[in-house]
């Protein structure tokens, strides 16, 4: 019976994330697409092994040329493979919150609600939109569907140490920052009595080590840390990212100002009280998770999980758009199950406690399906993100761009000029208006 409920459950949950995501189906490619995937020869299937020693995120790749080998070009293909490995992550969040729960006491149905909980939110947020909806937005996808794979090999009663080291191996490859998922599987084993001790997580640090040292001896990664170096130093890239990280996580929890292109932070000095403020707040909340590990484990799990999912692209290397909606995709994991466990504490019944629920999980869901829709209409997608940044100059770029290349020379004009109005110094929105005025066609990355 338990089997057959958890089943019952599981098809539920992942039904509201098909519904909730079924708009993306019909999106086009949009903007980093045309470059990263459609123009892109290593995304190509009879260019990828000649390219293989060049290229980042070779996993990544080997996926797009794959779906080339397969359909060709066809959005439609490239976004269904996205809502699948979404829809994989989602039973995976699922089982794994379970199991997480019955390790710390819990009841076996009440882990189960739980579990059912942390997955819908997190399936159906709004920012997770951005690695479903977004064809480029599949490194997220995909490197999460094994990282979760990963874990859960490695923290079941029957130990998969093949399956471990293969999953936390192959992560990295389509996205760095799985990297990290060696010290996920120890903030579990903190928190949670770990069946098989260390030992289970043997071939997980192993396989990231073999993605860490692949990725090391690839010339492109090199490139790309390098790249980063000169932009900031550590030390500074760590003080920025303070904001950037703490701007991330308010985008979680007011997921209505979402959107493709997300205001960037002002950056205080190291002195500065905004600086010590929120350094004082992350370093507060990771000791507060240590010390209730014991008393609360789903709590300092929770936390413990979000701020090691930052780290990798928000702590000492410093990214061009520093506040991006991707990295919430494996947080946001951390942040559902804390909300879950909010949720089943408040003293309201338990009819009232799960119409409270289900009231959220729909509302989300709501929202990421008009997300998911505005994937479909570029100037749709950058219109939102310039009504909601109403004083940044990029998210007018962008849409004057598109505007462009969609053949309405007169609102791009408008727009290009209202970008100008508020950045004078915009290169980019000078000579996207100078080639307008010249007549030629627009050309950009937005360009299909």
């Amino acid at each position: 019976m338990p089997d057959r409920s958890a089943r019952r459950v599981c098809a539920l949950v992942l039904g509201l994330a098909v519904l909730a995501h079924a708009p993306a189906l019909w999106g086009g490619f949009v903007y980093d697409d045309f470059n990263d995937v459609v123009r892109n020869p290593s995304a190509q299937a009879g260019q990828f092994f000649q390219r293989l020693p060049q290229m980042a995120r070779p996993l990544l790749k080997a996926s797009y040329a794959l779906q080339d080998a397969l359909h060709g070009p066809n959005p439609f293909g490239f976004h269904a493979v996205n809502l699948a490995l979404h829809l994989v992550a989602t039973a995976l969040v699922l089982a794994l919150v379970r199991r997480a729960a019955t390790l710390a006491g819990t009841p076996e149905l009440a882990a189960l609600r739980l579990a059912a909980l942390t997955a819908a939110l997190w399936a159906v947020h709004p920012a997770s939109a951005e690695t479903v909806s977004y064809v480029s937005g599949r490194s997220a996808g995909l490197s999460g569907v094994l990282s979760l794979a990963a874990l859960w090999a490695a923290t079941g009663p029957r130990p998969w140490p093949v399956a471990a080291f293969l999953s936390a191996a192959l992560a990295p490859l389509a996205r760095e920052t799985a990297l990290i998922v060696p010290l996920l599987l120890l903030a579990w084993q903190l928190c949670l009595p770990a069946p098989g001790g260390l030992r289970r997580a043997v071939p997980v640090w192993l396989g990231a080590l073999a993605a860490a040292l692949l990725l090391a001896a690839l010339p492109r990664h090199q490139d790309l840390v390098a790249f980063s170096l000169t932009l900031r130093d550590p030390a500074d890239a760590l003080r920025g990212n303070l904001f950037a990280v703490t701007e991330m996580l308010r985008l979680w929890f007011q997921p209505w100002r979402i959107s493709a292109v997300p205001a960037q932070p002002v950056i205080y000095g190291w002195t500065d009280l905004p600086t010590l403020l929120r350094l004082a707040a992350l370093a507060g909340a990771a000791l507060a998770a240590l010390r209730l590990r014991r008393r609360a484990p789903l709590v300092a799990l929770a936390v413990l999980w979000t701020l090691l999912a930052l780290a990798p692209a928000n702590s000492l290397i410093w990214r061009l758009d520093p506040v991006a909606v991707r990295p919430l995709y494996l947080a946001g994991i951390g942040l559902a199950l804390l909300v879950a466990c909010a949720l089943v504490r408040v003293r309201a019944g338990p009819v009232l406690g799960a119409m409270l629920a289900a009231a959220l999980a729909l509302g989300l869901a709501a929202m990421t399906f008009q997300r998911a829709g505005l994937y479909a209409d570029a100037v749709a997608l950058f219109a939102d993100a310039a009504a909601k940044t109403p004083g940044e100059a990029r998210p007018l770029v962008l849409l004057g761009l598109v505007q462009a290349n969609a053949g309405d020379a007169a609102a791009a004009r408008a727009t290009l000029r209202r970008a100008l109005a508020l950045d004078p110094a915009n290169a980019e929105a000078r000579n996207a208006l100078r080639l307008l005025e010249a007549g030629p066609p627009i050309y950009s990355p937005l360009t299909p």
